[in-house]
């Protein structure tokens, strides 16, 4: 008896390791405003480049307007995600359309910028409709996720309530992008 009871102890503490994490309160603390605006840095980095410089993300609930710039601000790349799908505006380029960022941005760019799901990302919050692993930090906040293929490292949220992602490492097969918000401005 004393067995069958370790057995199905064991069993139900193994199981408990491999189901998924639930998003924890202070993650949907941090997270329930539906439009905001990132301003920040961003680093690329791969195999074949090394790109960094600044990013201004306006985010609505159905449009993402990404602008990214070199270190003196001028426009490098502008990503426009709306119910038609992903436009992505390059300077001395033809404007180019699709479904999804990642098959335009990897054509475009030559890396892909995961733009679905680093929308719910930034805010410490997997994408829905999609399995992911989540690791939490003493606070209850995502230290680390795993959702399709990427790892999400979260390095540095801020001091201010709701605490935020400010730091975050975004890697993938030889991919990484760095994000760092400086400025979180919720509407």
């Amino acid at each position: 008896m004393r067995v069958a009871s370790a057995a199905a102890l064991l069993a139900l503490l193994l199981g408990g390791c491999a189901t998924v994490s639930p998003v924890r309160p202070a993650v949907e603390a941090a997270a329930r405003s539906v439009n905001w605006t990132l301003l920040g840095r961003i680093g690329v980095q791969n195999d074949e480049q090394k790109l960094s410089g600044q990013i201004r993300w306006q985010h609505r609930e159905d449009r993402d307007d990404l602008l990214m710039s070199s270190p003196l601000g001028q426009g490098v790349a502008r990503i426009v995600r709306d119910g038609e799908g992903v436009t992505l505006e390059v300077p001395h380029q033809p404007t180019r359309h699709a479904r999804d960022a990642d098959t335009l941005t990897r054509e475009v760019l030559g890396y892909v910028l995961p733009v679905a799901g680093l929308a719910w990302w930034v805010q410490a919050r997997p994408a829905p409709g999609s399995a992911f692993e989540a690791t939490h930090d003493a606070a209850g906040r995502l230290a680390q996720l795993r959702q399709d293929g990427w790892t999400i490292d979260y390095l540095q949220y801020s001091t201010d309530a709701p605490a935020r992602p400010r730091k975050l490492l975004v890697t993938r097969a030889g991919l990484e992008i760095r994000l760092v918000a400086d400025n979180w401005q919720s509407e």
